[in-house]
Parts: C-alpha cells; structure tokens; sequence
C-alpha cells in the first residue's frame, strides 16, 4: 500500500545513503525494453516508469551501484514500486479533481530546497538527467507530488488528534518505555586520512582542519553545517555534518570521550580517530532517566495518530481503487487482500 509522505522526503530520501554505496562504474548502460506494467483509467505504468521513480527516490546512489546489482535491485523492488505508482496515479487524478494547486513560489522553494540537499559534487542538472528528466520535466514531477502532497493532508485533516486524557492515559500506561539512556546530538567534520597515509599528508589535514576550527571559534560556532558540506570528508556532510543522536558505545572511544564531554554549542579541540581528525560540535544532551510527559508528548501523540491516519488512507485509497479501472501484467503480482476474519463460534 502506497504511503504518502512529505514531498522532500519522497524526493531526497537516499541522497544521504552514501556512505554504503559501491563505487560507481563509468560503464555504457545496457539498452533495456521498456515492459508495460500496468494501467490505471487507460494510462499506462512502465518499467521505465518504475525506475524513473527509483531515481527520485534514491538520487545518484542508484547509479553507483555495479550495474548487475542494480538491474538485480530493480527487478526485485519492481511489483512494490508499480503498485505505489498505480497509487500515485489514482491520488493524482483525485488532487486535480479536487482542484489541489501548487503555486509558483512553492515549485520554486522546493526545488530550492533540493538543490540544497544534494551532496558535495552532485550538480542538480546531472542529477535530473540520471533521472531522464529536463528541468522543465522535472519541475513537472515535483509539482505532481506537491499537489499530491496538498490533497494528502486535506483527507489526513479529518483524523482527530488524540485528546490530552488519551495521552496522559498512554503515559502512565507506558511510563517504563520512556526511561531514557544519556545521549547527546551531535554534527562533525571529518578530514579523512587512510591507515597508509605518511606523515606530510597527516599534518597537511591536520592544519587544514585547525584552520577551519579557527574559523569556527571566531564565528562562535556559526556556519557549522556550511564548513560541513564544503570540506567534509564523511556521508553526514550531506546534512551538514549532522549525525543524529547517539548514545555511549556507539562511536569510536577517542570520539565519544571528546563528544560526551564537551558543552552544548562548542567546537571542541580536533579528535584523532582512525578515520582521520574530526571537529565536533554538540547541539543538544539528554541525561538517563525518566522522561517527563511533556517531553514526550508530540511522540506519542504521533505514536497513537498514525495508525488512524495510515488506515484512512488505506481506506480512501482502496475507494478510489474500487472505482477505477486498474490492470496488472504478470509482471507484478496482484495486490493480495486480507480474507475477512470468520465470525468466532
């Protein structure tokens, strides 16, 4: 079942995953036959459609992968990602029949906003052409996914929230899931040296990177994420060296020893790690212990929402469903709908 999700989201999901993807080869691409996959209300899905929409969602990193493994990916993932299109065309036809709008400064900002979050190297042009997209093509998908998006939220409005009594309920139901472990948050950057580096290229990184904590110590810590994406070495440039939360033992000692003692909104001293030197600067601490409901009540407020908000539109896309007229070739399976429970004797 198609969930929807925010339009960034959708769009830059694994733009951030390179960390764990293989080199790419600068190798011809194998022509491929484009297979019909399915139609919905007379307009067809293909497996040009199927990787088309792989690429917006997982950006460059499709492409660096070796390309038996990739063709492998596609083919697996293929009868999932038709049955998501088959869902997205259906949410489409509704949007625009329900007269959802996307305004120009709205196209723009997100795209914007994609540019933006694209990893060091990666030129938005190169990046919509991998996808077989012009600009003017791909302003047009972004804009299908905005109106879907914008219709999305004006069926999800209809959820009631959960109440004040139901949260305070869920809590002291739940208290002993909410006993939290110290953690900090925290970004970096990392100027990477490799275990056979010599000496010259260590203390070349080594001034480099003193040079950028300079810079930081007299900006008071300003900027840190730009530095992160103009001169990071690691994946979490990406987000502006961002790592997320984290608690002990899951880094490095020479790592988590600097990040654990350091105060919030530093830029500590350069750490030496076996990955190279690092710069850290910590956003935010959470000490062990019980935490209070008002900490965590947009959680589980989230937490009791979503599945009414998932089975809503489940519901609304299987309605739609009902009306339209959908065909599958053999090359994707059937959606397989779960049997009504047999009344209990």
């Amino acid at each position: 079942m198609f969930t929807p999700f925010k339009i960034l989201a959708h769009l830059l999901a694994a733009l951030f995953s390179f960390s764990i993807v293989i080199a790419a080869e600068d190798k011809p691409k194998p022509a491929t036959t484009v297979q019909d996959l399915a139609t919905v209300n007379g307009k067809k899905i293909t497996s040009a459609d199927v990787e088309r929409a792989l690429r917006m969602r997982y950006g460059p990193s499709l492409d660096q992968m070796p390309a038996e493994q990739r063709a492998n990916a596609i083919k697996q993932v293929t009868p999932r990602m038709a049955e998501e299109l088959i869902s997205r065309s259906l949410l489409l036809e509704a949007a625009r029949a329900a007269k959802a709008t996307a305004s120009a400064d709205e196209l723009k900002k997100t795209i914007e906003q994609i540019k933006g979050s694209l990893p060091p190297g990666v030129k938005f042009e190169e990046y919509i052409k991998k996808m077989g997209h012009t600009e003017k093509s791909f302003e047009a998908e972004v804009t299908e996914e905005l109106l879907i998006n914008f219709h999305v939220q004006e069926i999800l409005s209809a959820v009631k929230a959960p109440t004040d009594a139901e949260l305070q309920k869920y809590y002291q139901e739940n208290k002993e899931s909410f006993n939290s472990k110290e953690s900090i948050t925290a970004s970096h950057i990392l100027l990477k040296t490799d275990p056979g580096s010599d000496e010259k290229v260590k203390s070349e990184k080594l001034k480099a990177i003193q040079k950028l904590r300079e810079q930081l110590i007299t900006a008071k810590g300003d900027g840190f994420d730009k530095l992160a994406k103009e001169h990071s070495d690691c994946p979490s440039s990406a987000r502006g060296g961002d790592l997320g939360s984290f608690g002990r033992g899951q880094m490095v000692p020479a790592f988590e020893k600097a990040a654990f003692t350091q105060k919030v909104g530093d830029v500590g001293d350069v750490v030496e790690t076996q990955f190279g030197y690092h710069l850290i600067k910590v956003t935010k601490k959470t000490k062990a212990g019980q935490r209070k409901f008002e900490e965590v009540k947009e959680d589980i407020s989230r937490q009791l929402d979503a599945p009414k908000r998932q089975k809503k539109m489940q519901d609304y896309i299987s309605g739609l469903e009902s009306k339209a007229k959908i065909t599958r070739s053999s090359a994707i399976k059937a959606k397989e709908l779960p049997s009504p429970e047999k009344p209990k004797k």
